[in-house]
């Protein structure tokens, strides 16, 4: 089986979903707003390439905020382009001492160079790995860190349902929050980092009211900014009926925040297969495929994971974002199985105030 079977668009066709917005004031510098629920993000990995900065940071759960500058950014006002990859799950190190194997994430990375893609932002939206420990996510922050500074640009990630919330906070941010939100601002441009992490074993997602009343605060102080939003769970779909046990769960609350506003997209992984659809009267919303596996979803009771890599190119240019796959790798062999009984939403959902696991 070829890419080109496979992949639709390893032949060049593209996924493409297109809104129009006010056009962009030119700026001579490129500026970074970074506010976070709670904790500020590692400092040299948010600012990439940036050199001059500043920071302000409040205690007793308070928003914080950080602004870094630098002249000449790399960015056209005219385009922006973020590089969308998610379900690295990277395998934790097996022995002290060892470290994990960066694997489909340094693949990946090595192909923006070959193709030299140049893009302004890099975001990898959750499971960053299966099971690990406070170790492995200091050795990951290590990693981007460095591959932040070799690229020049800012990488951002966010949790999955995989991830060990506890290990994430005491190797990755080297501090305790309940969860993990953020908002940078790139060339007037809005760009939130939203937690959809439930319970331990629990695969679907869920956004608890504390951090929904933090994105409803930050939308309403820049109603005019173009916003987009990347989470690991996707919305549901009529497409995704039968992913329902495993999508974001309280989509109606997001979607009520969201009405109204000036939203670009909403960018999601989790399923490991690509996706595109229309929510609430035209938000675009796009799943990217895993950059590990690629589950076929075809019997909803039993679905065949194989081994495959992509990654997801956006481009935004004079407020039109395209979204183009870039397909690396597939293996047509399956790997394993995953039996599914009920399809439908949870039956016990968590109440809004419900403090994260």
């Amino acid at each position: 089986m070829s890419l080109a079977q496979w992949f639709p668009t390893a032949s060049g066709a593209l996924r493409l979903f297109s809104t129009r917005w006010g056009q962009a004031t030119a700026k001579t510098l490129h500026d970074v707003d970074t506010e976070h629920t709670n904790s500020l993000h590692d400092s040299a990995i948010l600012r990439g390439s940036f050199t001059i900065g500043r920071a302000m940071q409040s205690s007793g759960g308070n928003t914080t905020t950080a602004t870094f500058f630098a002249m000449g950014g790399r960015a056209s006002m005219n385009k922006f382009t973020v590089v969308h990859l998610s379900d690295i799950q990277l395998t934790p190190a097996t022995q002290a001492g060892e470290s994990p194997t960066p694997g489909p994430l340094a693949t990946i990375l090595a192909d923006l160079t070959t193709h030299d893609l140049d893009p302004d932002l890099i975001v990898i939206s959750g499971d960053l790995f299966q099971n690990g420990a406070p170790t492995d996510y200091q050795w990951l922050r290590t990693y981007l860190h460095r591959q932040s500074h070799r690229l020049g640009v800012p990488i951002q990630v966010v949790l999955g349902d995989q991830d060990d919330r506890t290990a994430f906070n005491a190797g990755y941010l080297q501090r305790t929050v309940p969860y993990y939100a953020y908002k940078q601002v790139y060339q007037n441009m809005d760009f939130y980092f939203l937690d959809s992490k439930w319970r331990s074993r629990r695969t679907a997602g869920w956004l608890g009211r504390d951090q929904l009343d933090w994105l409803n605060k930050n939308l309403h102080l820049a109603p005019r900014r173009r916003a987009f939003l990347f989470l690991h769970h996707p919305l549901d779909a009529p497409s995704l009926r039968d992913m329902r046990y495993t999508l974001l769960q309280n989509n109606r609350e997001l979607l009520a925040i969201l009405h109204g506003h000036n939203i670009g997209g909403i960018y999601a992984g989790h399923v490991e297969f690509a996706a595109n659809y229309l929510v609430d009267n035209g938000l675009p919303v796009t799943v990217v495929g895993g950059a590990a596996n690629y589950v076929d979803c075809q019997d909803p009771h039993q679905h065949r994971v194989h081994s495959a890599t992509s990654y997801n190119v956006i481009m935004i240019q004079r407020g039109v974002a395209s979204v183009t796959t870039r397909p690396l790798a597939f293996e047509p062999q399956v790997v394993r199985t995953i039996d599914v009984g009920n399809t439908g939403f949870a039956k016990h959902r968590p109440r809004l105030s419900q403090p994260y696991h």
